[in-house]
């Protein structure tokens, strides 16, 4: 493995797309919701069923990127797109309100497994957000001097990092005063994030042009 070439793709793909899991969105909300009201059991249920609909998208993302990479304006086009849908992201995310994260009733710890993963992978195939955010992530890291290999690495991360990052949020939720200190600091957790995201897609844009 050519490991500069590796980097060159995945520090961008990887700082980019762990901002993004920093940031609260409809997925974080389900596995609070499930978590919060069903305990850790069903919340990392519903993270696997996430995690497994996110890879579906991972898939579709990357070879849609394979069949337009080897045309340049299509694909530059495509990068400075993505760019501009980072900056709509972080855009609300630095807007965003100060809201109410947690279920302040006690938890009543249902037990249907199938239904908690089902919850999860629903949420997140059905988010059209989703398709836009992956395409995007592959649009602004990858060029023709990466090989597939590399790029199934790639993809493999995100998986990972799907499926551990939400894993991680449902047990720090499971503990009251981790939910205490969650609810406190998300929304500068947003606006850092939001700031960071910007500064990546007029890095992304500067570089295209």
């Amino acid at each position: 493995m050519n490991l500069e070439i590796f980097m060159q793709g995945f520090i961008p793909l990887a700082l980019a797309h762990f901002i993004a899991l920093l940031s609260p969105g409809a997925d974080f909300f389900i596995l609070v919701s499930t978590t919060s009201k069903e305990g850790k059991t069903s919340g990392i249920l519903t993270a696997s069923g996430i995690a497994f609909a996110n890879a579906i998208y991972i898939i579709l993302a990357l070879f849609g990127i394979m069949l337009i990479l080897n045309n340049p304006l299509i694909f530059i086009s495509i990068k400075i797109l993505g760019a501009i849908y980072l900056l709509y992201i972080s855009y609300h995310l630095i807007t965003s309100k100060k809201r109410e994260l947690f279920n302040k009733n006690k938890i009543t710890l249902k037990k249907n497994l199938l239904k908690s993963f089902i919850k999860g992978f629903l949420s997140a195939i059905l988010n059209p957000k989703n398709s836009i955010f992956y395409f995007t992530m592959f649009s602004i890291s990858l060029n023709d001097n990466i090989p597939f290999n590399y790029q199934i690495l790639y993809a493999i991360w995100m998986f990972l990092a799907v499926l551990i990052w939400d894993i991680f949020i449902v047990i720090l939720i499971n503990a009251k005063q981790n939910r205490e200190f969650i609810q406190k600091y998300s929304n500068k957790i947003e606006k850092i994030s939001g700031i960071i995201l910007a500064m990546l897609a007029c890095i992304i844009i500067f570089n295209s042009l």
